[in-house]
């Protein structure tokens, strides 16, 4: 599978209510909701990878290592 933040090579796994844990060289671990995935697919989401990536690193450094990207997280171009 791809990355959905980069669409670089990554290994996923499910986790609840329809999520993933996604692994990416780039990205690092986070984890997507179900719902967000419903939309990254029906709507063709596009995420600004730079800014997704600070977000991440930013929540990483407040603690949380797989950060979690829902369908209001605003990281969108």
């Amino acid at each position: 599978m791809n990355c959905f933040v980069c669409n670089e090579p990554a290994t996923d796994v499910p986790i609840a209510n329809g999520g993933k844990l996604v692994d990416c060289e780039g990205c690092g671990w986070y984890r997507i909701s179900g719902t967000a995935l419903h939309f990254f697919y029906r709507d063709l989401w596009v995420f600004n990878v730079v800014r997704t990536r600070d977000w991440m690193r930013l929540k990483r450094e407040q603690g949380d290592p797989q950060p979690l990207i829902e369908s209001d997280t605003n990281l969108k171009d």
